[in-house]
Formats: C-alpha cells, structure tokens, sequence
C-alpha cells in the first residue's frame, strides 16, 4: 500500500498507535450528543458509534502490524451527524416560541414544502419569515447552542449561494435541533455552550446565503440514519403546516 494516496481523516476521527495496536478513535468535538457511523466500503454494511457531548471513544482496533491508517480509511467510510441514533421520540406536542420578539409583525414568504427552496427532507418542514436586516431573532425553545456560522456577507439567488448562509444551530432536551438562517455577519447575540431560554434574543436577522429578499429561514430537526430532517412542529399554538405564504403573524 506504500504507493497508495493519502487519504484523510475526518476531523471526528483520529488514529493512535498503542503497542501493538492501532486505535481508530472518534472524538465529539461538540457541546450536543452526536453518533458516527462507519460503513464498510466493500459491502456497505453500517455500524452506529453513539458520543456524549465531547467524548472520546475507540470505535476500531487493530494490530498495527496488519493495517496502516491509509488502509482503515480506504476500507471504512466515516459520517459524523448531530444527535442520539436510534432515535426515539420526541415531543410533538411542545408549543413554540415565533422566533420573534413580543409586537413584532411578520409576513410568511415561504411555507412547508416550499416550491422555492423547501424540498428534499432537510428543507421541506421549514419556515421562512419577512425580517429586516438587523431585527432581532429569539429562540422558539428552550436550548443550547451547538453551532454558531457567523463571517459570511455574502447573498446570491441561486443555489450556489447555499453555503454563504449565516446560521446558529440549538440542541433541545428531547434530542431535537433548531436552526436560524441568514444571520446578519457577526450578528450573533449567543455563542457555542450558551444554555439560552425560549424568547431569548439570540442573533440578528441578515441577507446572507441562498435568498431573494431578507428574512429568517427557520426549522426543527430529528436525527435520522442519514441525518438530520426537518420536522413539523407547534408555533404560538398553530400548527406550522398551516402556515402559507402571505399569513402575518404577530408575536403575543
């Protein structure tokens, strides 16, 4: 294998060598649970690592003398996604917070299975609500903030911009995320570990990313085999799929 390419690791997996072993070990850099899973290029069959909030664990080991670190990633395939797999359930019954601060009005401009940009399973069950640049976003639940994507000051109206969307990311205690999108650059108001409560401001409203006009692109997630997907959820006791395009809204 000495001619092979180097191939490498994700930032969630390392090796050691300890005697007469190499260790394939997965460390959560995260403040939230997250679960990696290893497939084996060959067959495709999958195994299911689960990591508490910054643990370390070894997931593989080997005889250092029968495999080098370019041959275990060769034959393994490693993801790393947010949360507890299996899932179990949550809690379709939480009421939550418009992300909006008290009096504020707002226009619904795109709704469940949007025809703009709310298709596939990540997308489909989100919210897009009319915010001016620099209005402030609260959080819709109680949580802590797991990811925090602030430098970008960049918008476009293709996909191509998709990545340039500015975001913060919380974990909820029934193994749920939310996410706010099209953040204002550095216009968060909450930081990676902040425990935060629901109508709590958090980040201010931006243009950045994949949008025609300013707003907040907002969403819950479940963990799945594959990831997160979107999942509908109870607003100020309306149920989101009811939400069209064109409804406005008003925080009590």
């Amino acid at each position: 294998m000495g001619c092979s390419k180097k191939l490498k690791a994700p930032r969630f997996i390392k090796f050691k060598v300890e005697k007469d072993s190499l260790l394939v070990i997965s460390k959560n850099h995260l403040v939230s649970p997250m679960y990696v899973k290893v497939i084996d290029r060959k067959t495709n069959e999958d195994t299911y690592h689960q990591l508490k909030p910054k643990e370390e664990t070894t997931i593989l080991k080997y005889l250092n003398s029968k495999i080098d670190s370019n041959e275990v990633l060769e034959k393994y395939k490693f993801l790393g996604y947010y949360g507890e797999y299996p899932f179990k359930s949550y809690d379709t019954n939480h009421i939550y917070t418009l992300p909006f601060q008290k009096g504020y009005q707002s226009l619904v401009i795109q709704g469940y299975d949007g025809d703009f940009s709310h298709k596939g399973s990540f997308s489909a069950k989100c919210l897009d609500f009319e915010m001016a640049i620099g209005d402030t976003i609260v959080a819709a639940r109680d949580g802590v903030v797991v990811k925090v994507s602030i430098k970008h000051n960049k918008q476009g109206t293709t996909e191509d911009y998709r990545d340039y969307g500015n975001y913060m990311m919380l974990y909820h205690s029934d193994n749920t995320f939310s996410q706010y999108v099209h953040l204002k650059q550095y216009g968060n108001l909450a930081k990676v570990g902040d425990s935060v409560k629901a109508k709590q401001p958090i980040a201010l409203s931006g243009f950045t990313g994949w949008t025609t006009a300013p707003h907040l692109h907002f969403g819950v997630y479940k963990p799945t085999a594959t990831g997160l997907v979107s999942i509908p959820v109870i607003l100020d006791s309306i149920p989101g799929k009811q939400l069209k395009r064109g409804d406005i809204l008003t925080k009590k």
